[in-house]
Formats: structure tokens, sequence, C-alpha cells
């Protein structure tokens, strides 16, 4: 950034036209706490596991209760996932949430994907929400904010000012401050904006003095193809007009 300087923008003072905020608190998080069995389960309990078998269709956590849990591949991560072990590997601690129990047959069914906190019918524009910075790409930044989808902020919209790439102004892991400009809750998007918070200080570039230059001596004209012919021509005239040295002597002679 050696033309510009981001800086986040006060607390107060320059969001004015942001009128409404949204707590993550719409389901509260269930705390991690330990488990002896399987009927201390309930669905939503936030869990941490290891990694026990991981298979092509999915991986087995073992959650201290007995029975191993299954985290489906489609539950691995909200991008699509080719691998299983693109995202876990065997012994890995994870962080899993519970889907489904079936206390009779024993079967736990988990997720790594957070459930969601806050609905999308909640959001309005110009609403101020809690994100955390998920990934990076040339064209903006994308915003874990609890709806269960990623909200998307474009480069345009990141700082107040002209930036040359997102990465610029924030990394992935960073948790900041968001607001809302549109919902389509029918596609489940979340368009959002962070011009308020970061401000681009542009620095005016130094141009290189002028460097001047030698004077530089007067070249004598090239004479053209007629004007050297019209010299030639005259100087023939001459020569013909010009008494040889021998009329010269002679003249003397005679007088």
């Amino acid at each position: 950034m050696s033309d510009q300087e981001i800086t986040a923008a006060p607390e107060s003072g320059e969001t004015d036209t942001i009128v409404e905020t949204v707590q993550e608190t719409s389901q509260p998080e269930v705390a991690t706490t330990p488990s002896s069995s399987i009927g201390d389960l309930e669905p939503g309990m936030e869990l941490t596991g290891e990694v026990k078998s991981v298979t092509d269709f999915g991986a087995f956590v073992d959650l201290g209760v007995g029975p191993q849990g299954l985290v489906h591949i489609s539950q691995l991560a909200r991008r699509r996932v080719e691998k299983v072990t693109d995202v876990v590997k065997m012994g890995q601690q994870v962080q899993v949430w519970v889907k489904k129990i079936d206390k009779q047959r024993g079967r736990i069914s988990l997720t790594m994907v957070k459930p969601a906190t806050v609905s999308l019918k909640d959001l309005k524009p110009e609403m101020v929400l809690k994100g955390t910075v998920t990934r990076i790409e040339p064209y903006g930044v994308f915003v874990d904010i609890g709806t269960g989808r990623d909200g998307m902020i474009h480069i345009s919209q990141l700082a107040d000012g002209y930036i040359s790439a997102p990465a610029d102004v924030v990394s992935v892991g960073d948790k900041i401050d968001v607001a809302v400009l549109n919902v389509d809750r029918k596609l489940r998007k979340v368009d959002l904006s962070t011009k308020a918070f970061f401000h681009v200080e542009q620095r005016e570039k130094t141009k290189p003095a002028a460097r001047q230059e030698e004077p530089q001596e007067a070249e004598e004209p090239v004479p053209t193809a007629m004007e050297l012919a019209f010299q030639a021509a005259m100087q023939r005239e001459k020569d013909r007009t010009k008494p040889s040295l021998q009329q010269l002597v002679s003249g003397k002679a005679s007088r």
C-alpha cells in the first residue's frame, strides 16, 4: 500500500446513516460441555472431538460418549468438498455440532458447519452486523455473519476510497463490522459494505523533476536536390564565362 493508507473509522461520528444493529443472539449458542453418554446429547449442542477414521463419504469423530458421530462429506464445510481429506485428517481435533441423534440405534449425525444464529428474514438494509472474514477473492471479500451462508463485500464497497486489492484492507480471520446493503432471501444472498468503517487516504505521487536537456548547436540546413542542381548550374556558367589563364597572358603580351 505505497500510495494509500487505510484506517478504521471511529466508533461514532461516521455511521449516522446506519440506524439498526443486529446482535447474534437470535439463537443462543450451546456451550461446549463434556458428555459421558449419548443420552446427554441434544441437537444443536457444540462439542469438540477427535477424527478417528476417514471414508469417502465422511469422517467419524469420537466425542467421548461411546458411539462415534459421523460428519457427512456434505457437512464438512459450506463449500463443495471433493475429498474428505481436503478438510480433515485422522487424529485432528475438530469442532462439531449435533444435527440428529438416534439414541436407540446409537447413531449420531454431526456437522462442522456452524448453525445459523441470525435469520435472513430479520436482516434489513443499513443494519450493522459483526462478522468474520472467511475468504478473499480479487473481486471482493466473503464474511460469516451468522446466517449460515457468507455475505459478500464487493471490492468497491470495502473502503471509502480507491484500493487495488481486497487484501490491502482485511485478512482472513479478521473480526469486522459490516453494513447490510441488500438481502435476497430467495437466493439466500446478502450484499455487505464496510465503506463506513474503512477510509483510504490517497497520497499524491511526487512527479520527478523534468530533466533539463543541454542546449544543442543549431544545425546547418541540408540543401535539397533542386538547390544542389541549381548551384551546380551556376558554377558551370561561371566556369564558362571566366577567362582562361592563357587568354589573360595573351592579353598582357599584346599590351
